[in-house]
C-alpha cells in the first residue's frame, strides 16, 4: 500500500543551511532565500580582492559564514597560493596556519567554520564558473560568487553568483547535485539594494588589507 502523505513528502525536502540561508527543491524546482550581504561588508571584501588584483594579478578567495549572534557572515581569508597571471588559487586547510584560524573561530563561537560560502576572482577575466571553480565548491554548499574585470578601468565589476545544493540522497532524488545554480547576485543582498550598486561599489575600502599577507606567489 502506498502511503500519500510519504508519497507528497517525498517530491519536497526543505534544507536549512544555518551559514547561508534555506531552500526547499520541490518537483525539480529550488525556492528560497539566502541572508543578504550588507553593503558594508561587500565593500570591504570587494576592496580586498580589488587590492590583491590590482597587487599581484592574481585571483584570491574569501571564505563566508552567517553569524545569527551578531546577524552578519563572518570572513575568513585563509592562507592560500595562488598563481601569477593566472586563473588558479588554493587553499590548504590542514596547513597549520589555516588550522589555527578554524580553531579560534570554533573557540569564539561554539561551532565550527565549515561548511561556508565563498567569494573569489578571476581578476582582469570575465566573471564565471569554471571547472576547476566546480571542483572547488562541490563540497560546499551555499552561494558562490565570482569577480570579474577588477583591473579594468572604467569598467563595472563582473559578477558571477551560484549556489550549490548538499549531496543528499533524497535532495539527489529531485534534481541534479552536480551542477551549479546561478542566481541572480541581487538575490544575496537586502531588497533595497540595486544591481548597480553591487557592481559600483567603491574599491577603496582598506578593512582586509591586512590579509594580503596571507597570499603567497608561486
Amino acid at each position: 500500500m502506498t502511503n500519500n502523505n510519504d508519497e507528497t513528502a517525498s517530491k519536497s525536502v526543505e534544507l536549512r543551511l544555518p551559514h547561508c540561508g534555506e531552500l526547499e527543491v520541490k518537483d525539480s524546482k529550488i525556492d528560497g532565500w539566502f541572508h543578504p550581504i550588507s553593503m558594508t561588508q561587500w565593500r570591504q571584501i570587494v576592496g580586498f580582492h580589488k587590492y590583491a588584483s590590482v597587487t599581484y594579478n592574481s585571483e584570491t578567495v574569501s571564505y563566508h559564514r552567517w553569524n545569527p549572534l551578531i546577524s552578519k557572515y563572518d570572513t575568513i581569508i585563509p592562507h592560500q597560493v595562488t598563481a601569477k597571471a593566472g586563473l588558479s588559487v588554493k587553499t590548504d586547510w590542514t596547513d597549520p596556519k589555516n588550522v589555527e584560524l578554524l580553531d579560534q573561530y570554533g573557540k569564539t563561537w561554539g561551532v565550527d567554520f565549515f561548511p561556508a560560502c565563498t567569494i573569489h576572482t578571476h581578476v582582469a577575466a570575465g566573471a564565471f564558473e569554471s571547472g576547476t571553480d566546480a571542483g572547488d565548491e562541490e563540497d560546499l554548499p551555499g552561494w558562490h560568487i565570482t569577480l570579474g574585470h577588477l583591473t579594468k578601468h572604467h569598467v563595472n565589476m563582473d559578477i558571477h553568483a551560484r549556489f550549490r545544493l548538499p549531496k543528499l540522497k533524497r535532495v539527489g532524488k529531485l534534481t541534479s547535485l552536480k551542477k551549479c545554480y546561478v542566481v541572480p547576485i541581487k538575490n544575496l543582498f537586502n531588497k533595497n539594494v540595486r544591481a548597480e550598486e553591487i557592481t559600483q561599489t567603491p574599491w577603496d575600502d582598506t578593512h582586509f588589507h591586512h590579509n594580503l599577507e596571507n597570499v603567497s606567489l608561486r
